[in-house]
């Protein structure tokens, strides 16, 4: 088993457990108390919101509510044209949606990694996140804009979204999972305050402005 596919399955754990000591996890998958340590101070760097409890009954549990209060900035409407992307997608019921915040970032890994494959690209310095959230299924695609998305590389997919307008949200601080969930929440409470809606049948953008995801705008598809 590769150090990635195990990071994985440990984050994957921890979000099932939400609460554990460095010593159950190191039990379970068989590793000395020193290795799993090492894996969640990596898992933390990576944006997993972990939280130390000192004590008899301490440990270490998820951090929940953990993002800052988000600055009173406003968000502008666009109409975005038609958009091509390739990349590596996850599916999953939207039951298992806890899984895509252990997914994600491994999905970005992958992508930053095979960049070089994508054939026709917009801008090579670009990312976008496409996710799509309904009672079926959670849907997202870690990509990046291509002029034509008939030419993929191996294991790649391709999605075209339709013209359309968007409320779009500067995203400001860490870019977590965790993080832009809640810019997610914050912007649509903003999108209700002001008499609109968001469609809950298109496709929500997260758009890199770094291959280092750490500038992001939030583009939330209004209903038309």
């Amino acid at each position: 088993m590769t150090k990635t596919q195990r990071l994985h399955d440990v984050m994957a754990r921890i979000y099932e457990k939400q609460k554990f000591t460095v010593d159950e996890l190191a039990q379970e998958f068989h590793v000395s108390y020193r290795t799993m340590l090492r894996y969640l101070q990596e898992l933390s760097v990576m944006g997993v919101p972990l939280y130390s409890e000192v004590g008899k009954h301490g440990g270490y549990s998820l951090l929940k509510n953990s993002s800052p209060q988000k600055q009173t900035g406003s968000f502008k409407r666009v109409i975005k044209p038609i958009t091509h992307i390739a990349g590596v997608e996850f599916i999953a019921p939207f039951t298992a949606v806890y899984m895509a915040k252990v997914r994600i970032p491994f999905m970005w890994e992958e992508l930053n990694n095979r960049v070089h494959e994508v054939i026709n690209p917009v801008d090579k310095g670009s990312r976008i996140g496409v996710s799509l959230s309904r009672s079926q299924k959670y849907h997202y695609v870690a990509g990046i804009e291509v002029t034509n998305p008939k030419l993929l590389p191996q294991d790649m997919v391709s999605i075209t979204l339709p013209p359309r307008e968007y409320a779009v949200y500067i995203h400001v601080g860490e870019t977590s999972r965790a993080e832009i969930d809640d810019t997610y929440f914050y912007l649509l409470d903003k999108l209700r305050k002001q008499g609109l809606d968001h469609d809950p049948k298109a496709y929500t953008l997260e758009i890199f402005n770094g291959t280092h995801l750490n500038e992001l705008s939030v583009y939330i598809p209004l209903k038309q």
